[in-house]
């Protein structure tokens, strides 16, 4: 069990999706970020690592995968800076229509977001679709929660400013 209540695999399913999402934003190749993921759950199931209870589980995960990504990308020689989020922001509704204007909705938010400097969409990203705690974001990226309230404060005033011009 760990600080969640959750076993392993449980820790597995709900954690899996999203640090895959925030490895490809990061190297920009989806089979390489699963993997890397992958390789985050095996060290931690080889290690049992007791340091998920004291650091907070989600902080510990996307601390360890943003880590094993910038290795990655050293490796690879990569230039982190012009690498971008395919992540998707929401899924669609229930029917057709609903479908088709969430599609609208989201490509039109997919194109603002994609309009903000780099560090403030990994930010917002971090926050809105990983969920990461201002906190987290803070730990993961080294930089002050003020820093990172900032940012989503800067991505957010652009969005609403632009949102209805697009």
């Amino acid at each position: 069990m760990t600080q969640y209540g959750l076993t392993f695999e449980e820790l597995f399913r709900k954690f899996r999706p999203g640090l895959i999402a925030f490895a490809t934003s990061i190297i920009g190749k989806s089979n390489d970020a699963e993997e890397i993921v992958h390789d985050v759950f095996i060290a931690i199931w080889n290690q049992n690592d007791n340091r998920l209870e004291a650091t907070g589980i989600k902080s510990y995960l996307f601390t360890a995968v943003k880590n094993r990504c910038l290795n990655f990308i050293k490796k690879a020689k990569l230039d982190y800076s012009e690498l971008t989020d395919d992540a998707p922001v929401f899924d669609g509704a229930v029917n057709a229509h609903s479908k088709l204007e969430a599609r609208e909705t989201e490509t039109k938010i997919h194109t603002l977001i994609d309009m903000l400097p780099t560090k403030c969409k990994q930010i917002f990203l971090m926050s809105r679709i990983y969920e990461l705690s201002y906190k987290e974001i803070a730990e993961v990226l080294d930089i002050s929660p003020k820093t990172v309230e900032n940012q989503i404060s800067i991505a957010l005033k652009f969005l609403k400013e632009h949102y209805s011009k697009h």
